[in-house]
């Protein structure tokens, strides 16, 4: 039972935690951490004055910057024409924020679903307890910016969710790659690509390269995404989206093993850890090594947002094995009640 000794912790240790999630921007890491040394700071004893003011404090701003993420995800949706999930997120704003600039945003974008499709289910709010879409390559299709916002909404929107330190990149490209980067993510693609490509040819960039790669993945030359792809990281191998991406075309094609030194980097260089973690838990199920598969899928379980994905994949795998008593430690703590 050796998952039971990773949660004897202090408020301290949560709050601390979270301190170091919301400084990576990982927010709703951070907001768990957050509420956790919230429930502790009220059982434990010592705690210094003040201490759950200003974890209360850290809660409203996490949760403001939560619903900037929530905000661009319906924005998301809306341009994938997926009206419901627009709807759920923007209705997630209004439990994690009352920031008043923040609900009019919201207010604004709710103005602009369509009544008549917003009641159809779509793929990704049906029952599915994995919780971990890693599908980088194709995300962005079919993104159809609503006309109502502004030129520079638009792309704050587009962007705001990028990891990694790369929608300061974004922004930094000029107003040309803006340009381009709204045709190609607002149903001119045509005309938005020869505007990247007329950049790229200026200078190679990893963005760029990325973003032609995304267009390449579209039209079905899956062998010329995956030059831009490694071109890029040859630019850059921090690039998570860079990264992620490549594990995807990779595993798509079956090529697991190709897969596991990517895998492996992103891991040392703590990039888009969560993802990492379980795909290359998926990755070594694949192969066919569960001790590997365990081994990644428990160190996901101390990523909140990876946890349940993660205990529903170690689950099965204990009872294979005959380890019901953890399977059942997991189940109980991670899966109860999840439908």
């Amino acid at each position: 039972m050796f998952f039971k000794k990773l949660f004897n912790r202090d408020y301290r240790f949560y709050q601390e935690k979270g301190e170091k999630y919301f400084a990576e921007e990982r927010y709703s890491d951070a907001r768990h951490a957050f509420q956790e040394a919230l429930q502790h700071v009220h059982t434990e004893s010592g705690g210094s004055d003040g201490a759950e003011e200003k974890i209360r404090g850290q809660l409203v701003e996490t949760g403001n910057r939560l619903a900037l993420m929530n905000l661009a995800e319906a924005e998301f949706a809306m341009n994938r024409g997926d009206y419901a999930k627009a709807e759920e997120h923007l209705q997630l704003i209004a439990e994690l924020t009352d920031d008043v600039s923040i609900r009019e945003k919201a207010e604004r974008l709710s103005g602009g679903l369509n009544p008549e499709t917003s009641v159809t289910e779509s793929k990704e709010t049906r029952h599915n307890c994995t919780g971990c879409a890693t599908d980088a390559v194709a995300a962005s299709g079919n993104d159809l910016v609503p006309d109502f916002l502004s030129h520079q909404e638009r792309f704050e929107l587009l962007v705001q969710t990028l990891p990694g330190g790369l929608q300061e990149r974004y922004a930094n490209l000029g107003e040309k790659f803006v340009m381009g980067y709204l045709m190609v993510h607002g149903g001119n693609g045509e005309a938005g690509a020869r505007i990247l490509q007329e950049l790229l040819n200026e200078e190679e960039n990893d963005i760029l390269l990325y973003e032609i790669a995304l267009i390449y993945y579209k039209a079905g030359n899956l062998a010329e995404c995956e030059r831009l792809l490694r071109r890029a990281l040859d630019l850059n191998n921090e690039n998570p989206l860079c990264c992620l991406s490549l594990v995807q075309l990779l595993t798509d094609a079956g090529r697991l093993e190709e897969s596991l030194p990517v895998l492996s980097h992103m891991i040392d260089k703590q990039l888009l850890m969560e993802q990492s973690l379980l795909f290359l838990g998926d990755v070594y199920r694949g192969l066919g090594n569960d001790d590997a598969a365990i081994e990644s899928y428990a160190k996901a379980l101390n990523f909140p947002n990876a946890a349940k994905a993660s205990a529903e994949r170690l689950v099965p795998i204990f009872e294979k094995l005959g380890r019901r008593e953890d399977a059942a430690f997991l189940f109980k703590r991670y899966l109860k009640g999840c439908c």
